[in-house]
């Protein structure tokens, strides 16, 4: 069986561990995702807020277990968000961060929530985190390119419209900003839903996948 590494987190959300689920559907999961780019008054890249919101079977999937584990549904959903945040750690968080083709290492989040969202008719799990940049980034005259996924993929990790992506603070207006979706061949697609069955070394493989946010200011 073929675990990724949103298994893998998942598997050490909590202190006894969470058992392993067959895999069998593709993607094996899905994350919405949200992100607000946050300037300061010179136009320099201050914060990075991110939204996850996980899918249904996702979010049934490991509440259940979190109430089994603690009993208390908000305490087991805090300690998950610390073992979550400290297992994604290893993975720069799923983030990548460039600014004219330099990579930019990702601080660990100053706050972060993992919380259960009742107002859908299904309630999902949704992670919040907001990374500080320090010292504050320049970007004028450059090309930020910001992705979110798993390295080892099969997860889908999508902005449903470009509107998810923002860009806060007084300079934002200044900037341009454009959603780009992977094409990839038939051949890697094919590839990447045997994975379940194949149980291949696939590091590397998500970034094929992944979409990119280009900011230009």
């Amino acid at each position: 069986m073929r675990i990724g590494l949103i298994s893998k987190v998942t598997m050490g959300l909590l202190i006894s561990g969470l058992y392993m689920q067959p895999v069998a559907a593709h993607p094996h999961y899905w994350i919405n995702l949200k992100a607000d780019m946050i300037l300061d008054e010179q136009g320099r890249l201050t914060a990075i807020r991110q939204h996850w919101a996980f899918d249904v079977f996702f979010s049934m999937m490991t509440t259940a277990d979190v109430v089994r584990e603690h009993g208390d549904k908000a305490t087991g959903l805090s300690k998950m968000g610390d073992q979550m945040i400290n297992n994604l750690a290893g993975h720069q968080y799923f983030s990548e961060l460039s600014i004219d083709g330099s990579e930019i290492a990702m601080p660990r989040p100053s706050t972060y929530r993992l919380t259960e969202n009742t107002e859908p008719e299904q309630p999902i799990l949704e992670l919040e985190m907001r990374f500080d940049i320090s010292p504050p980034l320049a970007i004028k005259d450059k090309s930020l390119v910001w992705s979110v996924y798993d390295p080892t993929y099969y997860i889908a990790m999508n902005y449903a419209t470009v509107d998810n992506v923002t860009i806060q603070g007084e300079q934002g207006a200044q900037c341009g900003l454009n959603l780009d979706v992977p094409n990839p061949s038939s051949e890697l697609i094919e590839y990447a839903q045997q994975l379940d069955r194949t149980q291949r070394e696939t590091d590397g493989l998500g970034i094929n996948f992944a979409e990119k946010v280009r900011i230009n200011c």
